[in-house]
């Protein structure tokens, strides 16, 4: 190996993660390619590079610069690096031990195996310097915008119960009752969306998306990997890795990636939203139990 190779910072990354860090710079069609990969990044060597192309509809061409751009020679040597990391991660111990918990059946032990590897494979991925500027956005704020449409709303949902305990204004789309383009015309460019785009990204979402983007808002996308079109509307994507076990998606990776930024947002802002934690705890304790 030469001493350019030998010195070159992305020696040892993963192919995920080196996507990851040039993801905002690609050129529209390697961007296309680069979603195609993160769709299964285990099942790479499966695939030729013209069926990849195919799949992301771009040319050969396109494929060999992405590769070059990624610090490959070639297809077969990105390929080859994709199947080394794959069996040198079933090669390493699980983190956490789950053999030892008495009574857990294999469906289980399965199953909770999953959720940890999305959880760790997320953190693991998520560049840290958006990680940071989506803090920074959301605590400084004049108003957050939460958007979850169709499955996505219980992750909004969840995301502004913790975000209202923390900042005063924190408005939801939708909300039940009262018409979106109404509640929505107050947005300005102090304001943060978060949108959340798993699975279904629609067409509503787009355009509340790019209704926040012509008002000058930023936006925070949390999304699957394989997000593209919304990612390129978003000020920041934080991409996370929800492939279930079974039937249904995981959840697991962003909902503690939500609970830890609300957490950093919290610290971030500091005595003020200490003062509105204790002025909130107050009205409970002298409200009492109230039938919503």
């Amino acid at each position: 190996m030469s001493e350019r190779g030998r010195n070159d910072p992305r020696r040892g990354k993963s192919l995920e993660r080196r996507i990851l860090d040039l993801y905002s710079d690609l050129p529209r069609g390697e961007r296309r390619l680069a979603d195609v990969i993160l769709e299964t990044p285990g099942d790479l060597a499966k695939y030729s590079a013209t069926e990849l192309s195919q799949r992301a509809q771009v040319s050969n061409a396109t494929a060999a610069r992405l590769f070059k751009r990624l610090g490959y020679q070639s297809y077969i040597e990105a390929r080859r690096a994709a199947r080394e990391m794959a069996e040198t991660d079933r090669a390493m111990p699980p983190i956490v031990s789950l053999a030892d918990i008495p009574g857990l059946s294999v469906e289980l032990s399965f199953h909770l195996t999953s959720d940890l590897q999305n959880l760790i494979r997320t953190i693991a991925a998520l560049p840290q310097d958006l990680l940071r500027a989506s803090i920074d956005a959301l605590a400084q704020a004049e108003k957050i915008w939460v958007v979850g449409l169709g499955d996505n709303y219980p992750l909004a949902h969840f995301a502004r119960a913790l975000l209202i305990r923390i900042k005063p204004d924190i408005r939801m789309i939708p909300i039940g009752g009262f018409p979106v383009p109404e509640e929505f015309a107050s947005i300005t460019p102090q304001d943060t969306m978060l949108a959340f785009g798993f699975r279904r990204r629609t067409r509503s979402l787009l355009r509340i998306m790019q209704s926040a983007k012509d008002a000058g808002a930023r936006i925070i996308m949390v999304s699957d990997t394989t997000a593209s079109t919304t990612a390129d509307i978003a000020t920041i994507t934080l991409r996370c890795r929800s492939r279930g076990a079974s039937l249904f998606d995981s959840v697991v990776a962003p909902v503690s990636l939500m609970t830890y930024i609300c957490s950093a947002i919290a610290a971030t802002i500091g005595q003020t939203a200490v003062e509105r934690l204790h002025r909130i705890e107050s009205l409970h304790d002298a409200w009492g139990d109230i039938e919503s």
